[in-house]
């Protein structure tokens, strides 16, 4: 089975962690590819082709996205472009079985790999399977999200903490095993604002019968200038997302108080 790992790259802070924790993967080196994707600055891309040109993976592209949008504040125009970058991705990936996405502000243990694999062969007919990152928004809230009706949704909840494997109906793409056909066939849109493309990839998958797991042994550390927020150390909450009627905000964020 052939692997490649799919890394959008928009800023330098953490780079040379990511690929110091690139370097560190438990995997087979002939079967698993990386391919680098640089939306800014031309010396980010730079570096970023060195880091990747002396990486030790089998196959090895580093691409500067040469129509970058530059700098957008507003959340829609956040999410539009985390969709077009993937959806430009999907016309440089090769021959491969499975697609590894991750994220350039999050690091995962070395096994994580080999795990996100072997729960794969286990589940066999899966959307995607993903490790657990704690931290968005400034909250310890897990990455992965069950909605009130993948039909209609009104109602977007972060799941709690538990142990093993878990379906979900989406999560982020900062640590998301799925297969080429699953990413290949998926057109990436803003998805209502807030939720973003991340969220939308999951709830198509579920619409299609196919469903989606966190792996809750599989750790991942989401990086910020301020603090690492981690898994282990880290009050677990869950917030919840329902949507509004303001057309500029689309969803009301709220706190939900612990079971």
């Amino acid at each position: 089975m052939i692997t490649t790992i799919i890394l959008p790259v928009s800023r330098r802070d953490y780079l040379k962690k990511i690929f110091v924790m690139l370097e560190m993967l438990d995997c087979d080196r002939q079967k698993t590819n990386l391919l680098c994707y640089c939306d800014g600055p031309l010396e980010l891309f730079q570096e970023t082709r060195n880091l990747v040109v002396n990486s030790k993976f089998k196959e090895r592209l580093c691409v500067y996205r040469k129509k970058g949008i530059g700098s957008v504040s507003s959340i829609h125009g956040r999410r539009q472009r985390i969709a077009d970058i993937h959806n430009e991705i999907k016309e440089l990936i090769k021959e491969t079985d499975y697609i590894l996405l991750i994220e350039d502000d999050t690091i995962f243990q070395s096994n994580t790999l080999t795990k996100l694999i072997h729960t794969a062969l286990m589940k066999r007919y899966f959307g995607f399977i993903s490790g657990v990152e704690v931290g968005r928004w400034g909250y310890t809230h897990i990455g992965g999200w069950v909605v009130d009706n993948i039909y209609d949704i009104n109602q977007v909840t972060s799941i709690q903490s538990k142990e093993g494997v878990e379906e979900v109906d989406g999560a982020g793409l900062y640590c998301c095993l799925t297969t080429k056909e699953n990413y290949l066939k998926h057109r990436f849109e803003p998805f209502e604002k807030i939720l973003g493309p991340d969220a939308g990839f999951g709830f198509e998958l579920r619409k299609q019968g196919l469903k989606n797991y966190i792996d809750h042994s599989i750790q991942c550390q989401h990086l910020n200038k301020k603090e690492v927020i981690t898994v282990s150390n880290s009050k677990i909450i869950r917030v919840r997302f329902d949507r509004t009627e303001e057309e500029k905000i689309g969803w009301k964020m709220s706190i939900l108080e612990d079971n």
